[in-house]
């Protein structure tokens, strides 16, 4: 119970969080989509793929590094740990200042050089945000945390519309990107317990750069994996198939990213507790494959039978042709969520090279879309090379968990089997009713995502066992609300 409790406290904190920053984004893109133009989603598209490549300072996973770190609450660790990364972020700014030109020349965007130099301004802000949010996670005290992502979020998405209103082309999303960057460097600070400040330990430095220069590699990996497509398709199709392909993308990874955040700081500190139990590590391990699995399923299904239909609702009817490119790409983003358990464990002892391998592996999709791109078929070919490249990749981080660690592989192949039973039924039960209304394929979704919870519910008593420890949970600390006439924060023994 005391293990329900936490993940309680710390995943309805995060996953309240999470549905406000994802809704903010969804009512953010809604707004854009409608005021703005296709081509103007491809090109704020490019401006981020430019972001993304130079972002060293995410990719050093900074952090990570203070939540994993036994030497995390040291002061010099921290103060260490962030003079690194500010050098990290002074550097990449320095690199979009430098290389605007000839990207701007790369992707045909001669006339938006100003809008490339001015993207240096986020790097610059991430440089010297405080780290004291990571620091405090790592006791599993997550509002600071929290409170940097989404009060940033809240305010640009109440800026959107007159924002948009006002620009009405591409400069809207770069605004709004530049205030977010702001907003998030000012809340790092404002929730600090601890001052900023800044030392340079060569020990310490050492300690940072063997932990992240695996992560450093797979954050490039990474920008091939989710930035390369879109440069394949930019390079090769129109901006307006571009802005498709991005809104399609938008509404796929939004949930990945959310389940990703969640799981990554609530089991990172959970896993890492029981680094020294292997039996208890090993139940942790089975149980996250689970419950991620479930969430791939419902994720699947509910976007295959209805991705269509809320696409056409949420963005309009411009971007219908988008619903059966999103459902293709739910399906790679299905089995990364299902990533998650392995590389958090991973992580949990120290063995940051897996993640890398498996986005080495991951590049394969990659490599599958360039004659796809070439020859200008589909867009959801593109969508399924990264799909069987996200599945490799599961493959191989298994294959080293067992390997090193000796975690079996069986712990995820049998709920990621379930996963793929259940998308196909739901692409059969598609065919079957492609009669109906298309109004009634929301109804069908829902149906579908009932159905898939009830069969992993059935087929895992483990996973049982433990919904009903967080519901008994969730009751107990209605009750304690209830008793005390007040509403209770994050359980005081997190």
């Amino acid at each position: 119970m005391k293990v329900a409790l936490k993940m309680l406290g710390g995943s309805s904190l995060l996953g309240s969080a999470e549905v406000i920053n994802n809704g903010c984004a969804f009512l953010r893109n809604i707004i854009l989509a409608r005021l703005l133009s296709k081509e103007d989603f491809g090109i704020a598209a490019t401006l981020a793929l430019v972001v993304s490549l130079f972002e060293l300072t995410g990719k050093m996973s900074f952090g990570q590094q203070v939540i994993q770190s036994k030497t995390g609450d040291n002061p010099e660790f921290l103060e260490t740990t962030q003079a690194l990364q500010a050098l990290t972020g002074l550097l990449d700014a320095a690199l979009i200042v430098i290389l605007c030109y000839p990207l701007a020349r790369c992707f045909g965007m001669q006339d938006h050089l100003g809008a490339l130099m001015l993207m240096a301004i986020i790097p610059l802000c991430a440089a010297f945000a405080s780290l004291e949010n990571y620091r405090l996670s790592k006791h599993m005290k997550f509002l600071p945390l929290v409170m940097t992502d989404t009060v940033p979020q809240v305010v640009i998405t109440l800026a959107a519309w007159p924002v948009a209103a006002w620009l009405r082309d591409y400069r809207a999303i770069v605004s709004l990107l530049l205030l977010k960057a702001v907003f998030s460097l000012v809340t790092s600070h404002l929730v600090a317990e601890r001052t900023y400040g800044l030392c340079w330990e060569a020990r310490l430095v050492r300690q940072n750069l063997r932990f992240g220069w695996p992560l450093v590699v797979s954050g490039f990996l990474l920008f091939g994996i989710f930035q390369g497509d879109r440069a394949l398709v930019a390079g090769a199709y129109s901006l307006s198939d571009l802005g498709v392909y991005a809104v399609a993308s938008t509404l796929a990874m939004t949930p990945c990213f959310a389940i990703f955040k969640i799981f990554g700081t609530v089991g990172l500190p959970i896993f890492a507790g029981a680094q020294n139990d292997p039996v208890r590590f090993r139940r942790y391990y089975a149980l996250f494959h689970q419950g991620l699995a479930a969430y791939g399923a419902v994720f699947i299904v509910g976007m295959i039978l209805g991705g269509e239909m809320l696409i056409t609702l949420l963005f309009g009817a411009k971007y219908r042709d988008a619903g059966s490119l999103a459902a293709w790409l739910t399906i790679g983003q299905a089995f990364r969520i299902l990533r998650g358990a392995p590389n958090c464990a991973a992580l949990a002892l120290g063995d940051t090279v897996n993640t890398l391998s498996a986005n080495l592996w991951r590049l394969s999709g990659l490599a599958l879309a360039v004659p796809i791109v070439l020859f200008k078929l589909d867009l959801c070919w593109v969508a399924i090379a990264g799909g069987i490249g996200e599945a490799l990749a599961l493959s191989a981080s298994l294959v080293r968990l067992r390997r090193k660690q000796g975690l079996p592989a069986r712990d995820c192949l049998y709920p990621a089997g379930l996963m793929v039973a259940l998308a196909l039924a739901a692409f059969g039960a598609r065919e079957a009713s492609s009669a109906i209304r298309p109004t009634s394929t929301l109804a069908l979704a829902v149906l579908g995502c009932a159905i898939s919870l009830a069969v992993f519910s059935t087929a895992f008593s483990d996973l049982r066992r433990a919904s009903v420890s967080l519901l008994s949970a969730v009751a107990l600390r209605a009750r304690n609300i209830l008793k005390i006439g007040g509403i209770s924060g994050v359980p005081a023994d997190v």
